[in-house]
């Protein structure tokens, strides 16, 4: 069954309590937002995952969309032609145009970072290119910096400017896990350079020849959240883990975060745990902390949209302690990726419905929401995770290992989806003996968009869900 969104016939539309925003499936509809102090705004609809929002100085929003446009609402309303188009983006699955920033001086400079996907010699990469917004377009790209490994999965990407005025640019690890920990490699990083491109002396690789020198920090899986926090400049970051290990960490100058080596919550020496994690998966995307003034519920408390929990995770910090933890807006709006705050203090999200292998449609339907204050009181209905405590690392069964890894592309009984055939009766396109299975698994198949599983799972788990897998191959 489908899920579908559907509005009014106005393409801005202010949402109330009890208004006709809702979700409608064949079976029930079920309308959104019911607690008070709430104004829910539809400011755009008709997107395929608008990836990350910003604000100009004049107070207009500027956003990418995953399918190679740079759009921007003005007005009031959605400007009918996008500002820029790339045309090489290479758009599939996660990839396709991602990060967005705003140069520290755009007042001065008009200077826009935007980072997108593209395809050399046959091999996905990321990169990013500056340009110049003038005469309501982009003009004149300089390339930042390229040749960043990508897959379609596990190519990041959020772009920040730190209070160093550096960029920081977040960068999967490409569905090769061992290249998190290749300080050779630009994958599964997060790095910093300068505003042109060029390398800060203060990077902590910016001396060592068999390093590159962009890195910042590294033993990535998949960050798609990056935020410094207002007073201290505590750098955070949000991370998708393998099976669940969903993290939240704080980052470090050239320290090492672990990944494949370790995750969930493992340990060890010369390698950091993060400081929440999450099992099962949150799915986290943007991070931002709260400095507006429409809700002083949140005020420097930071926010996390997320995507396979399909709410707002919401972190109350005193420093660097977790004081407490909940998910707002649960099953609201479905799939959030980009969460801001608005220069009139309101939250401003954006959906992303069209997201393989977990989409609800493949039809452009994704949305941009702003969420604004009516009157002081606001009931933010925490929904507790976990006794808002850091879960336990629960290991799943075979079973439910398959059904985490597997199930999405290839059927939870081996059927077949519209993406990938049926494995039944043995029909292995890589090879159907264990031998085979086993090494697909580990080293993935990434030209097919299929991960290597090797470190985030291990090889005596692997070797059973070999076993599994052949089974339930000659059972059907």
């Amino acid at each position: 069954m489908k899920i579908k969104i559907f509005m009014a016939a106005s393409a801005v539309v202010g949402l109330l309590v009890a208004s006709s925003f809702i979700y409608q499936d064949k079976d029930s509809v079920k309308q959104l937002v019911k607690e008070p102090g709430f104004k829910i705004d539809t400011l755009a609809t008709g997107l395929i995952v608008p990836w990350q929002i910003t604000f100009l100085p004049d107070g207009a929003m500027l956003f990418t969309e995953r399918a190679g446009r740079v759009r921007l609402y003005r007005g009031g309303k959605l400007l009918p032609e996008p500002v820029f188009t790339v045309e090489d983006v290479a758009a599939d699955r996660k990839m396709g145009l991602l990060g967005l920033a705003l140069h520290p001086d755009f007042k001065k400079n008009n200077y826009v970072y935007v980072a997108s996907n593209y395809t050399e010699q046959g091999d996905m990469k990321l990169k990013v290119l500056r340009y110049v917004f003038k005469g309501g377009k982009l003009q004149k790209p300089l390339t930042v910096i390229e040749g960043i490994p990508a897959n379609q999965n596990h190519t990041g990407c959020r772009l920040v400017f730190g209070p160093d005025r550096k960029l920081y640019i977040t960068a999967g690890d490409a569905d090769k896990p061992a290249q998190a920990q290749d300080l050779k490699a630009l994958n599964g990083k997060i790095l910093r350079v300068s505003d042109d491109g060029s390398i800060p002396a203060d990077n902590p690789f910016a001396k060592n020849d068999t390093a590159r020198k962009q890195i910042w920090s590294y033993g990535h899986r998949n960050p798609q959240g990056l935020v410094f926090q207002p007073g201290t400049n505590i750098l955070f970051d949000t991370e998708h883990g393998p099976t669940g290990g969903d993290e939240v960490n704080i980052i470090h100058k050239g320290e090492n975060y672990g990944w494949p080596i370790i995750h969930h919550r493992d340990t060890r020496a010369g390698m950091n745990t993060p400081l929440l994690e999450y099992t099962p998966s949150i799915g986290p995307g943007e991070a931002m902390f709260y400095n507006g003034n429409a809700f002083s519920e949140l005020k420097g408390d930071l926010l996390v949209a997320c995507l396979r929990g399909e709410g707002i995770l919401h972190i109350k910090l005193k420093g660097t302690k977790v004081v407490s933890q909940g998910m707002l807006f649960k099953k609201q709006f479905g799939r959030i990726r980009s969460l801001v705050t608005g220069p009139d203090g309101s939250l401003y999200l954006s959906t992303s419905m069209i997201d393989e292998p977990e989409s609800r449609s493949s039809s452009p339907f994704d949305m941009i929401i702003r969420i604004s204050s009516i009157g002081k009181q606001h009931n933010f209905p925490a929904q507790p995770i976990a006794g808002n405590t850091v879960l336990a690392n629960a290991r799943p069964t075979t079973p439910q290992l398959f059904q985490q890894l597997c199930a999405a592309c290839h059927g939870d009984k081996l059927q077949g989806t519209e993406k990938t055939k049926a494995l039944l009766g043995g029909n292995f396109a890589h090879g159907s003996d264990k031998k085979s299975i086993v090494n697909n698994i580990t080293n993935g198949i990434t030209e097919k968009g299929m991960p290597a599983w090797g470190g985030a799972v291990s090889a005596a788990d692997i070797d059973k869900l070999a076993d599994f897998i052949l089974v339930t191959s000659k059972k059907q």
